[in-house]
């Protein structure tokens, strides 16, 4: 059967759009790569009522793991990611002490934002954050405080992520980000108001 001009037309025509959106959205999917790095703080800290930080010799959070949009990622070894890829990055972790935890965050480094603030040079950075009451994205229930034994996610909130997108690329000139590091740091607040803060954790059981 032949098609008429006109459809035949508009059938190449659909399926060249379809093929150049198809080309475009497989164009922004890059190798990324999270690398683990030796942190220098103190494996373990607690704050004082007097707002030290004093070494301590518990352990309050295990780190189960890291996702990408949903899918585990191993440290070190490269995986394929959109362009906000950040955006979509979770860290699952256990509260393993004895007290609710109502605020936690993991720092994350960025080895190609490097940045010059007062005159000292350095690389720019973001964190993951759980907090209670907040909302990490439009129709998300509210977050609770994490209890003993429970686990929760670590997230970039919605609302924060375009601000900060645009601070890498201001301060650094960095559009595309395509490695991250993260040294296993992880500070938490419990409900009393006491915090703790640890270095070089284990993720996943595995490093």
């Amino acid at each position: 059967m032949r098609l008429p001009g006109l459809t035949f037309r508009f059938l190449f025509c659909l399926t060249f759009i379809m093929a150049a959106s198809s080309a475009s959205l497989h164009a922004q999917d890059r190798e990324r790569l999270i690398t683990r790095v030796e942190s220098g703080m103190v494996p373990s800290m607690s704050l004082e009522p007097g707002g030290r930080l004093v070494p301590a010799d518990v352990v309050a959070v295990e780190i189960i793991e890291i996702k990408v949009a949903g899918v585990p990622v191993t440290l070190g070894k490269p995986f394929t990611a959109g362009e906000d890829w950040l955006k979509d990055l979770t860290v699952r972790v256990r509260n393993v002490s004895a007290k609710p935890i109502i605020w936690a965050s993991m720092s994350f480094g960025l080895p190609e934002a490097k940045s010059d603030r007062d005159g000292r040079q350095g690389y720019m950075g973001f964190p993951l954050e759980y907090m209670r009451g907040g909302i990490p994205k439009e129709g998300a229930p509210e977050m609770k405080a994490i209890m003993p034994g429970e686990e929760a996610e670590l997230v970039c909130f919605s609302e924060r992520y375009p601000g900060f997108k645009k601070q890498v690329e201001k301060e650094a000139g960095v559009k595309s980000i395509t490695t991250i590091w993260t040294g296993g740091d992880l500070a938490v607040t419990f409900e009393d108001n006491t915090m703790w803060h640890g270095s070089n954790l284990e993720i996943g059981g595995k490093d």
